[in-house]
Formats: structure tokens, sequence, C-alpha cells
């Protein structure tokens, strides 16, 4: 789905699917509606019987079958691989662009500048706007896995900074994290505070599972390297978040868990801040998501 109209670098749009073809075609919507041009999308189908090409060649995009589904990150490689654009949005099939996402974008990327992220409206959470301090040399962040909300479909990227990091690691449910630290090792970051993604929930979302959490944990053991070259409270902040989330999530789908006390015990053990809340998480977990509940009201939830 090339354009053609206001001159400018040819932005890439590639949008891995599986199965979600009404998903898929609101996320190519998205992609019709922007303001800026020139804009070519790829569609990569991770499907075994060409599933989305029907949805893909009614909007104009490049349809790229895998000969097997071997998850997003993988379509991602491919289909960043096949790009022919100056820059690159990966954009997941259940996500939206709001129409002025990549003009705001491309304004904002430079020599120094490589990667380019924004807010989103969630649709479980509401609005999440980019944290101020969450700009320029980023390394520090993206080690702690701080970074929020920038993530796949929240950046836009320089196509030579991405070709760096090339092809793109699986890391179970945390892809994005660890391409994070990637980019973050080549370039610096910027952001605009608008939420210029409207981010899809679906009961696959991995961002919500297991697989998520257990992927934090290989990247936190992947870069052990990086993480003894600063500070010990970097990798302390990525234990602890993690833990505590694991927590979180037991009591979600428990109520009470004497493994959700022992994960935010673990969390309160890896802090090297927020030390009241982590303690009281911990305490309160004791007597469930009550428990839990109370804490966040006394003491509020602090900064992912």
């Amino acid at each position: 789905m090339t354009r053609n109209g206001e001159s400018g670098g040819l932005v890439s749009v590639v949008v891995p699917t599986h199965y979600r073809n009404d998903r898929l075609r609101r996320a190519l919507e998205s992609v019709a509606a922007q303001e800026y041009r020139p804009i070519e999308v790829l569609v990569v189908d991770g499907s075994d019987d060409e599933h989305a090409r029907p949805v893909a060649e009614s909007f104009g995009a490049t349809y790229v079958p895998q000969e097997r589904d071997e998850g997003p990150q993988a379509a991602r490689s491919i289909g960043a691989e096949m790009a022919d654009g100056e820059y690159v949005q990966f954009l997941d099939d259940d996500d939206r662009l709001a129409p002025s996402k990549v003009r705001k974008q491309v304004d904002r990327l430079g020599p120094e500048v490589g990667v380019v992220y924004c807010g989103m409206d969630d649709e479980n959470r509401g609005e999440i706007l980019p944290n101020p301090v969450v700009r320029g040399d980023v390394l520090g962040r993206a080690l702690e896995m701080r970074t929020f909300p920038c993530i796949n479909s929240t950046m836009l990227i320089r196509r030579e900074v991405l070709e760096r990091v090339l092809p793109l690691r699986h890391r179970h449910g945390a892809d994005d994290t660890g391409l994070k630290i990637d980019l973050a090792l080549q370039t610096k970051f910027d952001y605009v505070a608008e939420p210029l993604v409207v981010r899809g929930r679906t009961g696959d979302s991995l961002s919500d599972s297991w697989t998520y959490l257990d992927g934090r944990m290989e990247v936190i053991a992947t870069y052990d390297r990086l993480y003894r070259r600063f500070p010990d409270r970097i990798r302390q902040r990525a234990l602890r978040e993690t833990h505590y989330q694991v927590g979180r999530k037991l009591l979600a789908e428990e109520g009470w868990s004497p493994r959700a006390t022992a994960a935010l015990a673990r969390a309160a053990w890896e802090t090297p801040d927020d030390y009241a809340y982590h303690i009281g998480a911990a305490l309160g977990s004791a007597l469930g998501r009550p428990g839990l509940a109370a804490v966040d009201r006394l003491f509020g939830r602090p900064e992912a």
C-alpha cells in the first residue's frame, strides 16, 4: 500500500498476523488513514493456509506468507529485511495508529535519534503517555525495563539503525523488551507526548501472559554481561519489577496465593528503592487481593 503525495522518506509498516483477520483489517485501515506519504505495508502471515491474503491484498499490501509460524518476532524480521523504507514501523495486528502518528514521529527522527515512540490509548488501562525522562540515552532504563509505553507499535525506527540488530532475536513474550535494549545500544530515543496508538487486547495477548514474564527473566540472563557494566540497582529494578508482576498476576488469577506472597517478598528483597511500598505489598498479599489493594491505596503504586 504505497501512497504517493507529500514527499518524504518511505515508511515501511510491517504487520505480523496469525488468524486475526478482523483485527488485521482495522490495523490496516489505520495505516491507510495516515497523513504521511509515502508508505508501504508488508503483512507477514504465520498461518499455514494464507488466511490473511484476502485482507492484505484488499488494502494493496505486500503479502508475505511464512512457510511455518515461527512467532511474531521472526515475522518482523522477515518483513524488515524485505522492506524498502527509510523508516520502519512494526504494527501488531491488534493495534491501530492515529492518523498523525507517522507524520509526527518522522519529524523527530534524525542523525542521532534513531527511535521515536509515543503514548497510547490502552483498551484496558486508558491513556498512557511517555515518561519525560525516557529520552536520549535510554540504555539504563531499557535494562531496568522501565520504558513503557515504548513498545513495538509505538516506535518508529530508522532503517539503518534497525539493520544493525537484524535478525531480531526471539525472547518468548518479551520480544520488544530485548529489542529496546538492542536499539538503545545503537542510538538515542525521543518521543511524541501524545497517545498516537490504540493498543488492542485479545485473549492471547502475550503482554498479559506467563510467557511474557518468563521472557523478562530470559532477557535478564541474556544481557548478564551488560548489566555488570551498570550499578547493581539497574538489574535489581528489572528483577524487582518482574517478581512484582508475577505476584500481582498470581493474586489476579487466584485471589490468594502463597506463591504470590513469595514473589512479592522477592520483589521487596530486590528493590533498591520504594521500600515501604514493596514491603507493604509483600505483607498485604498475605490477605490476598484485598490486602494488596489496601497497600495500593495507602502508598500508591510506584512507577513501573
